[in-house]
């Protein structure tokens, strides 16, 4: 008698382990996963923190809203540049090599952020070179002074404009910038997406709407509620909210018949196609 409970215990402890395989392991799989997955955007077979799509983003739209109108290619000249010199960082005055600054390393002493009628002075160039935007639109400047600018080789357009100690380095970078180029100006549909944790703090809806007008050159999008609609807007807008999803506390994006979510990516929906829709996070209350 006392063999047979001894087998039946042994039977129990086993069905018992066999449902903590089946039930527990996951769970701890999803648990080890959440303590150790970082906050990471995918462009293709490229991943970047939210950080650099978000620079990128903000250069590609730099480079759409630069008049005259410039073809791609300068988009990814400008985004190879930045690979190279600053792996997609606004590098902080003090932080770069001698007075360098900026997602491009650009030199306040060598006439960098010099712009007629504006205030004038080290300090001022270094502050108008540490917008991403701006940084880009003096790149582009220059670039468009380049003879053949559009059909030189890669580096040696950039080096052209760049003037750095190797030029040839920036050639390794051609085909993560292209990619990235093509997926931010919308020219692949949801190609970049972002996963990262839940925001703890967001950017009111107005901000948003305010930050897209700077950074794209557009004019619709407008604060409604706890979302920024842009109407009339297309794939890039989509991609720079997305892109700048994890800074500004935005939980979801919609255009066309897709929706993006900070934690499930890109699935199909209803969204029109007359208007992009970005959800705000809702903070828990304390």
């Amino acid at each position: 008698m006392a063999r047979s409970k001894a087998g039946v215990v042994v039977v129990v402890v086993m069905v018992a382990i066999a449902g903590i395989a089946v039930w527990g392991l996951p769970r701890l799989w999803e648990s080890a996963k959440s303590q150790f997955a970082s906050d990471t955007c995918t462009i293709g077979a490229y991943d970047l923190d939210p950080s650099q799509a978000s620079v990128a983003a903000a250069m590609i739209g730099a480079a759409t809203k630069f008049t005259p109108r410039l073809p791609a290619h300068a988009g990814v000249l400008a985004l190879a540049a930045a690979l190279q010199e600053s792996k997609l960082t606004n590098i902080a005055p003090g932080s770069g090599d001698r007075d360098s600054v900026g997602v491009l390393q650009q030199r306040p002493s060598q006439d960098w952020g010099k712009i007629a009628g504006l205030p004038d002075s080290i300090a001022a160039r270094t502050q108008r070179l540490t917008d991403v935007g701006e940084a880009t639109r003096e790149f582009l400047a220059k670039l468009v002074q380049v003879p053949n600018w559009q059909t030189l080789p890669l580096a040696d357009a950039i080096q052209a404009v760049q003037i750095s100690a190797d030029g040839s380095a920036y050639a390794q970078h051609e085909p993560e910038a292209t990619v990235l180029a093509a997926a931010l100006r919308g020219a692949t549909p949801a190609a970049i997406t972002c996963d990262f944790s839940a925001p703890t703090q967001v950017a009111p809806p107005a901000t948003v709407a305010a930050l897209a007008r700077k950074e794209l050159g557009i004019t619709t999008p407008v604060a409604v509620g706890s979302t920024v609609r842009v109407p009339g807007a297309g794939w890039q807008t989509t991609a720079w909210l997305v892109a700048n999803a994890d800074r500004l506390g935005i939980e979801s994006v919609a255009y066309s018949g897709r929706q993006w979510t900070r934690t499930g990516g890109w699935k199909k929906s209803t969204a029109s196609e007359a208007v992009v829709v970005a959800t705000m996070h809702q903070l828990k209350k304390s």
